[in-house]
């Protein structure tokens, strides 16, 4: 199977449905609509020169012309690259050089960016100058080779040389297929969106779309409103990334609302808390789910808001757990210690077929078909993982190792801490020392030492930071991520 394919099967089946509701320019399209519409700009490519195969960069923010974009290359042979507006000029142009794109397209908010970059020589032009109506001789689509490349994803944040995520139209098929088969929606379901399209977002809507449901695509995410917008289009499913999610939580409200057709909001990418997750099930009740992959094998485990609630009423936390492998996805543990702990190794048609032009690379990470994650876990007898933490983060000081997390929750439950990331520092007795992160919350003057005592009082003398930073902010990706390279270079 391959994209094209797909998008022609959900044209037949559901012609005259809505398929995308862009609530910025109000625009909407129909199944068939949608179809032609990335026929048009298929068109639109040809004019410019845009051969089969070659790589198309996107730079923009949530849009219809963004999903049109993105999926008018897949559904005719090219490839999406998509970036990360957040990246400065050098870097961008580090990753359209590395992937040898032939265009960029950048959105309205993105123009002066574009500017900078045609003046390096990248040839740029507007997301809604591409599309062409009524072309003669309009480029046939044709079902494409299961291995033929569909997707550059650039991984790894901001730090080192660009790397990006090979996706084929067979292995973004089979993540497509492990998110329709795990989320259940139906024909008419309404998604609401509030996340960026890039690196892989817009294939989970993809899913969405072609398991006959409504895309309803909000301009960016508002914690205020976000509620009132689950209520206001009756969206059965939604997705949020743990920052996201907090801050819908952060926002005071008066009455708990209506979500009766809400089916399930999506949380991935990061850790949430347990006294997140506390506040969010009491909000939301059981519609939490969680997923688990990374842009090398995306939804590879899904913990359902069903199995979610089963393990509330239960006494659990559920921290730390994502679920079971979706379909045919594959999971084992590395060399377990006694505890069943180990790293955490995936297998399944998801996997990527490698990274772009890095055989070296892709060689440490993929071994007899199964994918080094870097994530620590451990296998449940009852088949749920539980994710740990992430292996490069794992302290070792004097001999013992610390999970970062525990300390970060410790350092949380403080009155007066907002946000706090915890990290290992070299040190020439200890091998590495415990430190701390911390944004206090507005009008907080805590001392280095009170939050140290705070520490004590629940976690052993080991683990307890042995120096406090106090920062304004902490630098996150947009998946929640700290960023470390640059809170090394914030802390000086």
């Amino acid at each position: 199977m391959d994209i094209s394919t797909l998008f022609t099967q959900a044209a037949r089946k559901w012609p005259q449905a809505l398929a995308i509701k862009d609530l910025r320019s109000a625009r909407e399209l129909t199944f068939a609509e949608l179809d032609q519409a990335l026929d048009d700009f298929a068109a639109g490519l040809v004019e410019f020169g845009v051969g089969t195969g070659e790589r198309v960069a996107l730079l923009a923010d949530t849009s219809l012309d963004y999903l049109l974009a993105d999926y008018g290359c897949m559904a005719h042979g090219r490839v999406r690259v998509p970036l990360d507006p957040s990246l400065a000029s050098g870097e961008l142009l580090a990753q359209i050089n590395d992937a040898g794109a032939r265009l960029l397209l950048f959105g309205k908010g993105h123009a002066h960016v574009a500017a900078a970059l045609v003046e390096q020589g990248v040839v740029c032009l507007p997301l809604d100058a591409v599309s062409v109506r009524g072309m003669a001789d309009a480029p046939l689509r044709v079902a494409r080779a299961r291995t033929e490349l569909a997707s550059l994803n650039y991984t790894g944040g901001t730090t080192g040389a660009p790397k990006a995520v090979m996706h084929t139209h067979a292995s973004l098929c089979a993540v497509l297929q492990n998110i329709i088969m795990a989320r259940a929606a139906l024909p008419g379901d309404v998604l609401l969106n509030v996340r960026p399209l890039w690196p892989i977002a817009a294939v989970a809507l993809l899913a969405h779309v072609l398991s006959g449901g409504q895309l309803v695509l909000a301009e960016r995410f508002e914690a205020s409103t976000f509620v009132a917008q689950l209520q206001q289009h009756r969206a059965a499913f939604s997705s949020l990334v743990p920052t996201q999610l907090l801050r819908v939580l952060r926002e005071p409200r008066l009455a708990y609302p209506d979500l009766s057709v809400l089916k399930s909001i999506d949380i991935g990418a990061a850790a949430i808390a347990p006294s997140v997750l506390d506040d969010a099930c009491e909000l939301f009740g059981p519609r939490l789910s969680v997923l688990y992959g990374m842009t090398e094998a995306p939804w590879t485990c899904y913990l359902s808001a069903a199995q979610m609630g089963q393990l509330r009423r239960d006494g659990e936390s559920a921290e730390g757990l994502v679920g079971r492998p979706v379909f045919a996805a594959g999971l084992r543990i590395d060399r377990p210690d006694d505890q069943g702990m180990g790293e955490i190794m995936l297998a399944g048609p998801q996997l990527m077929a490698g990274y772009w032009q890095q055989p070296e690379l892709t060689a440490q990470v993929l071994e007899e078909g199964w994918l080094r994650s870097g994530d620590l876990g451990r296998i449940r007898a009852d088949g749920y993982l539980q994710v740990m933490g992430r292996s490069k983060e794992i302290i070792r000081s004097g001999g013992k190792s610390i999970q970062p997390g525990e300390v970060i929750e410790c350092l949380l439950n403080h009155p007066q801490v907002a946000d706090a990331h915890v990290f290992g520092q070299a040190d020439l007795e200890w091998g590495e020392r415990v430190c701390a992160a911390v944004v206090l919350k507005p009008g907080a003057a805590p001392s280095s030492e009170q939050l140290q005592s705070h520490c004590q009082q629940v976690l052993s003398r080991f683990k307890v930071p042995r120096h406090v930073y106090f920062v304004e902010t902490l630098p996150r990706s947009h998946y929640g991520k700290i960023q470390l390279n640059r809170l090394l270079e914030q802390l000086g």
